[in-house]
């Protein structure tokens, strides 16, 4: 067996994928498109910088991302009247609905996922790996 931290996660990684993968591309969006949208659908509005943040991608990759989302509706960008080098985004009404009809989905693919792991794992595992994200300083 591999103990390799980060080749455990990446298995790890690619295993929930393979559970997301059929239901992302039925919607037409890529796993970074699902990211960016799961954080900014759960937010009334969100800053870019706060956005790349949450989602754990690169500023340059999230700003391309919400191009695309924006000209297919998804979301809404405009700068900050009172700083300019500050951007904020929003879901639209078309999001919110297409997030909603995932919900299902999403209750399935997790429900079959703590079928075969068990829920208490499932937490556990979320609860380690959220203490582990914790370990790295903020201010780097």
């Amino acid at each position: 067996m591999n103990k390799s931290l980060p080749v455990l996660l990446s298995r790890a990684r690619d295993t929930l994928l393979y559970y997301w993968r059929p239901k992302l591309s039925e919607i037409g969006f890529t796993e970074q498109q699902w990211r960016v949208m799961r954080v900014v659908a759960e937010q009334d509005r969100i800053d870019i910088t706060s956005l790349a943040e949450a989602t754990a991608m690169h500023m340059p990759s999230v700003t391309r991302i919400l191009q695309v989302l924006e000209d297919g509706g998804m979301v809404q960008r405009w700068r900050d009247p009172d700083d300019s080098r500050r951007s904020w985004v929003r879901a639209t009404r078309k999001s919110h609905d297409l997030m909603a009809q995932c919900v299902e989905a999403s209750n399935q693919i997790y429900g079959e996922i703590e079928k075969r792991f068990s829920e208490e794992k499932m937490e556990k595992m979320l609860a380690l790996l959220q203490e582990f994200s914790e370990l790295r300083p903020r201010d780097r």
